[in-house]
């Protein structure tokens, strides 16, 4: 039987990616590992990797077109084996749907009552028009922002009915203003055995094209949000609009991490060491001792605890960030971590991340020590509950044992979601992870 080859989660904020291109083509040859094609994503442009051997049967979103993430692709098999009945590009149901063919509505087999309806041309192809324009349907979905799902849900809006301004029609709040009175959702309400708390004020959203706004009158110029800064913008917002952040600060002498690192430069394996690698192993020895910074809010009535020590390291590239993640930062070795956090690193500025750098991140480490930063807070990264920042290492006069001298200080403070994470969790952690850097020794175990 033919393998479904379907749109993967290249980051943890990706809900659908563009086909940019294709490395192989029908009827070639693959083998696990081959490159089959590269995806535009909100974060970077990123390759999908094949895990099977076989023949690309068919090719069922071509390039230039978008696919939400778990949507069929491709399909791999053997040479000459049938592919499912009916495996139509999305590009090409857009064109049926759009060519006046009469469409039907089927109640989805697996979504509950409140889920939205599933469209069909018929032939089991999720695609219908709503006021001469296609809107995307993919399982039962219709692309909408969570903000304009939720109003939907609570006026009573089709949004099959409703014709999106955003990308790919996708459908924001401002396209639900003024609508109150379209067709009410036909599936039947399910009883509510909880009362519904009101909804919460939430900031309008970022426009979704630059013609929404006025042009300016002083000479200057406007220039549109790239793909990766409108998802920065998004998440930042959500994440103060969301997260009530709480800041805890200390100092760290960080003399004998200084001593250390220098000594380990010397040593083979070890001759790219940072103490940005001292910072991100003393963060997830931190985390170990107080894993309740760890948690992040859930469906905002969940806590999730992880089961592993995920740490992403925030970095600049030239159009926004991105945070790639060394998985299980508290038990891999030293040596290690120092490799794959440069590897990470590098392939992110190079805006060439792999598929499973930018997964899984359970905390964030923001440093701007290169930049004589003396203090400074990071805005949480949603999905998290906690970010820490660090600042330079600077020479101060400090007391010690009743006498004064000179010391690489270095300050650092932890933002956390004051949902979950009270202040004694954030002392807690800032404890662990100044006594970590004050004894780096005990880091290289």
């Amino acid at each position: 039987m033919a393998t479904e080859i379907k749109m993967p989660q290249l980051s943890d904020t990706m809900d659908s990616g563009k086909i940019l291109s294709w490395s192989k083509k029908e009827g070639d040859q693959i083998t696990r590992g081959d490159i089959l094609a590269e995806v535009e994503t909100d974060k970077a442009n990123l390759e999908i990797e094949s895990f099977h051997n076989g023949v690309l049967l068919k090719i069922v979103t071509p390039a230039d077109s978008s696919a939400v993430v778990g949507e069929t692709i491709a399909y791999i098999g053997e040479a000459g084996e049938a592919i499912p009945a009916g495996t139509t590009s999305t590009a090409s149901i857009a064109s049926t749907a759009t060519s006046g063919e009469t469409l039907k509505q089927t109640p989805s087999d697996s979504s509950p009552a409140l889920s939205q309806p599933t469209y069909t041309n018929g032939n089991g192809n999720g695609l219908a028009t709503a006021s001469g324009q296609s809107t995307s349907f993919s399982s039962g979905r219709i692309k909408a922002s969570p903000l304009a799902k939720r109003l939907a849900e609570e006026k009573g809006i089709d949004l099959s009915t409703v014709q999106g301004s955003g990308p790919d029609g996708r459908i924001v709040k401002k396209d639900l203003d003024g609508t109150a009175s379209a067709t009410p959702l036909s599936a039947p309400m399910i009883p509510q055995t909880q009362p519904v708390a009101p909804a919460k004020e939430v900031p309008s959203e970022i426009p979704a094209t630059p013609a929404e706004v006025s042009a300016p009158t002083d000479g200057g110029s406007l220039v549109p949000f790239s793909k990766m800064r409108t998802t920065i913008a998004k998440r930042m917002q959500q994440s103060v609009t969301e997260a009530p952040h709480f800041y805890v600060t200390t100092s760290v002498n960080m003399d004998a991490v200084l001593n250390l690192r220098k000594l380990l430069k010397e040593k083979r394996g070890f001759e790219k060491t940072s103490i940005n690698h001292f910072v991100l192993r003393a963060t997830a020895c931190a985390i170990a001792a107080e894993p309740r910074v760890n948690y992040a809010v859930r469906d905002e009535q969940f806590v999730f605890q992880p089961a592993d020590i995920n740490v992403g390291i925030i970095t600049a590239i030239d159009d926004g960030l991105l945070i790639p993640v060394i998985k299980n930062a508290d038990r891999i070795s030293f040596q290690d971590l120092v490799f794959e956090a440069n590897a990470a690193v590098e392939r992110a500025r190079a805006g060439r991340p792999n598929a499973q750098d930018l997964l899984g991140g359970t905390f964030s480490i923001s440093n701007m020590g290169m930049f004589d930063v003396e203090s400074f807070t990071a805005v949480i990264n949603p999905g998290q509950g906690s970010v820490l920042a660090v600042s330079s290492i600077k020479e101060q006069a400090i007391a010690e044992n009743g006498s004064v001298r000179i010391a690489n200080m270095m300050k650092v403070t932890i933002s956390v979601d004051h949902r979950i994470i009270d202040g004694v969790m954030a002392g807690n952690f800032l404890k662990a992870f100044k006594e970590a850097l004050e004894n780096p020794a005990l880091l290289l175990l």
